[in-house]
């Protein structure tokens, strides 16, 4: 029985489609907060101010690089290792103390907070970014060593007073806080759908293990029923002493259970092409007692076909192999949307064999010889199917 399944995701795949979720916000931050607030402004105050900001640019344009390469290499799935934060964390803080210093002194009112020191506002998002595939302690190991570096400037610009500390430790918490959350956040969304997924996997192969169990306990029932319907009631007649071995008729009729039941033990079987397995399972039968069997290859390929459209297709061969005396040869012609098995035998007319809806049997005798075939069409709406085992 086929059952369809939906293709379930991987577990990994979810995780990391949220992950890169988070990531993707990180770094869409990253770049507006570099272009928008930062770039305006540093030009404005060229402008105006006359501030002199060559270090201030050649640090931005290095920040702006620094940011590319950590998004690049993150959103590719990299950065897991420790090259990427060695290479970009030093020249963060390099480039906060250049400005901070810079900033702080051609100008005695600037201090370590003007606006123009820039980086220690924003290098909290390319670190975030840069050190995304890392473990949480990194980044609040980065945020750590810039808060020292904050305050050994602070100290230096001359601007560690009672207010200049309390402005610090105001700023220390504005510039890390958020991405700290971000990156705990949208790990454990990451880590929450990936939980889920699991769980949905366990369900969805709970689900599948329930469907191939009750397609297998409904394959053995109706191998069940058909192991009744061919043997029973002649089992009960032979136990009886109500079959005449010397007849031979009943001969036949056992003939063609003993072939039915060959046949039903191969049906199972995962092979390429199951007709011929099946074919071949009749024929050995009937060479047990003598009969030669040319069992010929198939000329073109067998479509996949139901295991309904098999036993009708095999059921005139195995009537006509359980009379035949000597010498049988069966054909199989395939194409796409047609399949035709015949035998040819020395055997007696057996009459008509009831064939189910779908399959036209044929039957001719001619002297000692008997001819049948089963021919199935794919346009009868029993067309090529995954077979059931």
């Amino acid at each position: 029985m086929n059952r369809d399944v939906p293709a379930r995701r991987p577990v990994s795949a979810v995780e990391t489609r949220y992950d890169d979720g988070a990531l993707h916000a990180a770094v869409l931050v990253m770049a507006v907060w570099h272009l928008f607030p930062i770039l305006p402004d540093g030009v404005l105050r060229w402008r105006f101010d006359r501030f002199p900001t060559p270090y201030s640019a050649a640090v931005w344009v290095g920040y702006a690089v620094l940011g590319v390469v950590a998004a690049t290499v993150t959103l590719r799935g990299g950065g897991r290792g420790p090259a990427l934060p060695l290479i970009v964390v030093p020249l963060l803080l390099a480039g906060s103390a250049l400005v901070a210093l810079t900033t702080a002194g051609p100008i005695p009112s600037r201090s370590f907070f003007d606006a123009g020191n820039w980086p220690f506002n924003v290098l909290g998002w390319f670190a975030l970014v840069a050190l995304w595939r890392q473990p949480l302690a990194a980044l609040l190991g980065f945020f750590l060593a810039n808060g020292a570096l904050g305050l050994v400037l602070l100290i230096a610009l001359g601007g560690a007073d009672q207010l200049g500390l309390a402005w610090y430790v105001t700023a220390v918490h504005g510039v890390s806080i958020i991405q700290i959350v971000l990156f705990i956040g949208g790990h454990r969304l990451a880590a929450i759908a990936r939980r889920t997924a699991e769980d949905q996997d366990q369900i969805a192969r709970s689900a599948t293990r329930r469907l191939a169990a009750e397609a297998v306990q409904a394959a053995r029932q109706r191998r069940y029923e058909l192991v009744r319907r061919t043997t029973a009631a002649l089992l009960t007649r032979l136990a009886a002493d109500e079959i005449d071995l010397t007849d031979g008729a009943a001969r036949r009729e056992i003939r063609v259970a003993v072939s039915q039941l060959r046949r039903l033990m191969v049906e199972s079987d995962d092979v390429p092409d199951p007709l011929l397995q099946e074919l071949r399972a009749c024929a050995d039968e009937a060479e047990r007692r003598g009969v030669e069997v040319d069992l010929q290859a198939p000329v073109g390929v067998v479509p996949a076909l139901s295991l309904e459209v098999r036993r009708a297709l095999t059921e005139p061969i195995i009537e006509v192999l359980a009379a035949t005396a000597t010498h049988a040869r069966v054909t199989v012609i395939a194409t796409a949307g047609e399949v035709v098995v015949a035998i040819l035998a020395d055997a007696r007319d057996i009459g008509r064999v009831p064939s189910p809806p779908g399959i036209e049997a044929s039957y001719d005798t001619k002297g000692d010889l008997m001819w049948a075939q089963g021919r199935w069409h794919a346009r009868d709406g029993q067309g090529s199917e995954a077979s059931e085992r």
